[in-house]
């Protein structure tokens, strides 16, 4: 492809190395600078001409033609800034050239910035055991990303803890005289904006930006453990709003734009952040200053209702505002792209009737980030698409010219926690606590139904075909098809290790100690090898602990029990204890969800004794 009108060599050399895509089959393109639209493309006699507005929309543009051959379009979205911000904070931490790739991703999508997810995984001078053995970035790290960012005029923004959500750094002795409680910061003490101060300082430096998310997001308990010991009780709105206002004076201090997180206003006025209809903040409207972005954060809701009253709430505190959706890969192994693009159709749907320039998508790493940075492609495209007000549907052009799989294949991902006749997709995550439910303890929230090996069954057959592609992202449907493999063989294990117990049906005990938990803990393997080349194809290599004691410690539990069993076949032991005592959770025919639900913390699952 030739481009004429501007230098782009570099940048298209950039796009193949990390895509493997090549632009072949475009010949020619004109390219201008025009303030009229985010871009507009016109095409006649083998040749395009593509005006933009900005570095990055030229860049949205060449994604277009791609995609769409020989199309004359003029295209604007309703937001100034659209953004993706990536969780780095919970055990995956992204390697440069992971986010390097997700850059050109974002930039051929529409996108106009990416950013990071940290809490303490960067590095601070003279504050070693700030991201101590978390994978923390590195100035010389974050600066090379940014300059490759710079390319396709993607800004890299920082997201970093203010308040909360810093529970790793009070592992260390040295940071106990910040603390309240929990993961909070103590308010009111000098440390305590020291320390941000350094962080504020850091990340200007390593981000080369102006812009910063300062957190501030779910303190429920601010006030309520040292801060209480050393002053009383105070108001706790007080406390939050003299807080925020020593942070907003680091950040003009060092001359930063910064935003935050929405929902301790609601939290500290109403007990809840998501409660239904609208809330007036009008007796401390003007104690909130007006100097951040307060981001309304909403993943959950699918009616265009709960959105607008949010957003006539937030009016009631300033006006100054944007909104953080949810692409969905934070409930296990498998994404939820269905129900990010439910959820996001209804929040897009109330931006129309309000006056707002700044959406960003968020994906969060909740309980082991273990679904694939990548796995939200399709969400991230739909709404970048959905902006654009103009009905074009080019999700199925778009994956499949720059991934190699088209939009069903991409979709297939969802499969895993999809195992029921269920019409209307929820957020259920059976992929992940059906792996590690204990076949002998149990969990009386963990629903079972004898159907659901046949249903995984379906599943591996219809990811299957997938694994055959010389995709570059092949990789992730190579770990769901292992996954699947496992869920096939053991979602039924507790049922019938139950009840051939109970039944004393000797034939069927020997058959899961023979063949069924072998087979098991074959398959295990097998999936353990293969998410560890995704983990490390992606990630740094910290953090991929948690999921070897994970799956290691359920291999090792799966043949203590199979010890158990033979134990018990041979007349070693009398009984098997635990499922003596075990009362088994079936979901009745009569549930078209079959009981299952969204349970995403391992630790909850596997005992009921303390982890």
């Amino acid at each position: 492809m030739k481009i004429i009108g501007l230098e782009l060599s570099k940048e298209l050399t950039l796009i193949h190395d990390f895509t493997q895509y090549n632009f072949k089959g475009i010949d020619e393109v004109h390219v201008l600078q025009s303030d009229e639209q985010d871009y507009a493309i016109k095409y006649e006699a083998g040749r395009y001409t593509l005006s933009y507005r900005n570095l990055n929309h030229l860049f949205a543009g060449l994604g277009f033609i791609a995609s769409h051959p020989k199309t004359d379009i003029k295209r604007t979205s309703m937001v100034k800034r659209l953004g993706y911000m990536i969780d780095c904070a919970r055990n995956a931490v992204p390697k440069i050239n992971t986010l390097k790739k997700q850059i050109i991703n974002l930039a051929l999508m529409g996108y106009t910035y990416m950013g990071l997810y940290l809490e303490d995984v960067f590095t601070i001078e003279d504050e070693p055991l700030f991201g101590y053995m978390r994978g923390r970035y590195k100035q010389e790290e974050i600066h090379d990303l940014v300059e490759h960012a710079k390319h396709f005029g993607i800004e890299v923004v920082p997201y970093i803890q203010t308040l909360a959500h810093l529970n790793a750094i009070f592992k260390h002795q040295k940071y106990a005289s910040i603390l309240d409680t929990n993961d909070i910061l103590l308010v009111d003490e000098p440390k305590t904006y020291a320390l941000i101060e350094r962080m504020i300082v850091t990340v200007k430096a390593m981000f080369q930006t102006n812009q910063i998310n300062i957190g501030m997001d779910e303190a429920w308990m601010l006030g309520l453990g040292n801060f209480l010991k050393k002053h009383g009780y105070q108001n706790r709105m007080d406390i939050m709003i003299r807080h925020l206002n020593q942070v907003l004076a680091l950040c003009e201090k060092h001359q930063m734009k910064p935003q935050m997180w929405a929902d301790m206003f609601f939290h500290l006025k109403e007990g809840q952040y998501f409660q239904k209809g609208t809330v007036s903040f009008a007796d401390i409207e003007g104690l909130v200053p007006k100097n951040v972005e307060l981001m309304y954060w909403d993943y959950y809701h699918t009616d265009p209702t709960d959105f607008l009253n949010k957003f006539d709430s937030i009016k009631t505190l300033t006006n100054t505002y944007g909104f953080a959706g949810g692409a969905w890969k934070w409930v296990g192994f498998a994404p939820h792209n269905a129900f990010s693009k439910r959820s996001m159709s209804a929040a897009i749907e109330a931006i129309k009737k309000v006056n707002l320039d700044h959406f960003v998508m968020t994906s969060w790493g909740d309980n082991g980030a273990e679904a694939s940075l990548y796995s939200v492609l399709p969400s991230l495209y739909f709404v970048s698409n959905k902006l654009y007000n103009d009905n074009m549907d080019g999700e199925n052009a778009f994956l499949t010219t720059f991934t190699g799989y088209n939009q069903e294949a991409w979709m297939a991902l969802d499969l895993p926690n999809q195992i029921t006749d269920e019409t209307v997709v929820r957020t259920v995550n059976p992929s992940k606590y059906l792996l590690y439910e204990d076949p002998l303890l149990g969990d009386p929230k963990i629903m079972l139904h004898p159907s659901f090996q046949m249903r995984f069954q379906k599943i591996k057959e219809a990811l299957k075909p997938y694994r055959q592609s010389q995709s570059p992202y092949r990789y992730l449907f190579d770990t769901l098809y292992r996954l699947v493999s496992v869920l096939t063989l053991k979602a039924n294990l507790s049922i019938e290790l139950y009840h051939a117990y109970h039944n004393k049906d000797e034939l069927k005990l020997r058959e899961i100690s023979v063949q069924t938990l072998p087979s098991i803990i074959e398959e295990l393997m097998k999936l353990y090898l293969t998410f560890k080349k995704q983990w490390y194809k992606e990630n740094k290599s910290f953090g991929y602990e948690v999921q070897a004691y994970r799956m290691g410690g359920l291999i090792r539990r799966l043949e203590d029990i199979n010890d158990t069993l033979r134990r018990y076949i041979v007349g070693k032991i009398s009984v098997i204890e635990e499922l003596e005592e075990r009362t088994l959770a079936l979901a009745s025919d009569d549930d078209p969800t079959l009981g299952t639900i969204y349970y995403n913390q391992f630790s909850k699952y596997v005992t009921f004794g303390t982890f």
